[in-house]
């Protein structure tokens, strides 16, 4: 089936939302905040790729987790090229907002606790270190980090406080208890993130950039997320953003190493192989679908970038 959009929601390859799955506890801020207590109340199915509509900190407790990242598949091999992320008790997952996903594995014995945050919030408990989330989840790709006592305190302290207060009556000020507590928690998450080895990146520093260049390079990378066609000029995501496409492209370059026509064609095939994988859609509807001009542009596009023509793709992934 389908996936649909999602901004302030999560939806899975059932098409359906988390409110329609049964309990969850959200914490106020008008549903930018969700703390989930186990996997079953995120019914994710198994070989189905998916994108949720927040940023994810899932503490694995015990069990292990295995997912796939990304859609791409090497046309001599397809699992050369996957990218398979493997969190264990322990350690905690990061997942980005809207960032293509697959559920390959997910032992008996898993516990976790798993908070969800949108966009907006994140960005807002943040500040100047939301570059730092932005590029450890789209360049140096680190998903996983270890675990700890400030990963249990901060467990401990979402099950007892955002759980069980009664966000009309107990505290004034819950929904800056709230933030304080997500500042925090994220802080150390950007803490543990710098720790993190990557120098085999090839990519420019990030104190390269201004902090005016990183905010636009982030606020390029949401309207990215959010369009639903994104196969458009950079000068269409430039105007957005009201500045030049030649001043995007080398805020792109400076920040990421990429330029913006190269994250948009990421992205852009991020949706196809979604689609291929997922749904029964033809090539003509999913070329439709996407504003191709018509089915023969939307094959060689395709192939160019990922060495194989669409229904290759479909039957290789569907076999893995």
């Amino acid at each position: 089936m389908e996936l649909k959009e999602a901004t302030h929601e999560v939806y899975y390859a059932s098409g359906k939302s988390l409110a329609e799955h049964g309990e969850r506890k959200v914490v106020s801020l008008g549903d930018e905040v969700i703390f989930v207590k186990t996997l079953r109340e995120l019914p994710l199915v198994a070989n189905q790729a998916v994108r949720i509509g927040y940023n994810a900190v899932v503490n694995c407790i015990r069990g292990r987790i295995e997912l796939e990242m990304g859609g791409a598949l090497s046309s001599k091999d397809p699992a050369s090229s996957r990218r398979i992320v493997k969190v264990s008790g322990g350690q905690v997952l990061l997942l980005p907002a809207n960032k293509l996903m697959q559920p390959m594995m997910v032992s008996t014995d898993v516990e976790v606790a798993i908070l969800l945050v949108s966009d907006k919030v994140l960005r807002e408990v943040l500040g100047p270190q939301f570059n730092l989330w932005n590029r450890a989840m789209f360049l140096d790709e680190i998903y996983v980090i270890d675990g700890g006592l400030w990963v249990n305190g901060a467990d401990n302290y979402a099950r007892t406080f955002l759980q069980g207060v009664d966000s009309e009556g107990h505290f004034r000020l819950y929904r800056e208890l709230i933030l304080s507590f997500l500042r925090t928690m994220f802080l150390m998450i950007c803490e543990m993130l710098m720790r993190k080895d990557t120098t085999a990146v090839d990519v420019p520093p990030i104190e390269a950039s201004t902090a005016s260049e990183k905010n636009l390079f982030d606020r390029f990378m949401l309207l990215l997320a959010k369009e639903p066609n994104k196969r458009q000029q950079v000068s269409y995501y430039a105007s957005q953003l009201n500045i030049t496409p030649k001043y995007l492209s080398t805020i792109c370059k400076q920040v990421s190493g990429k330029s913006p026509i190269r994250w948009i064609t990421e992205s852009v095939m991020d949706d196809i192989y979604q689609m291929l994988r997922n749904t029964n859609m033809s090539v003509k509807e999913i070329s439709n679908k996407l504003g191709f001009p018509n089915s023969s542009f939307f094959g060689q596009y395709f192939k160019e970038e990922s060495g194989m023509t669409p229904l290759e793709y479909r039957n290789k992934s569907r076999r893995l």
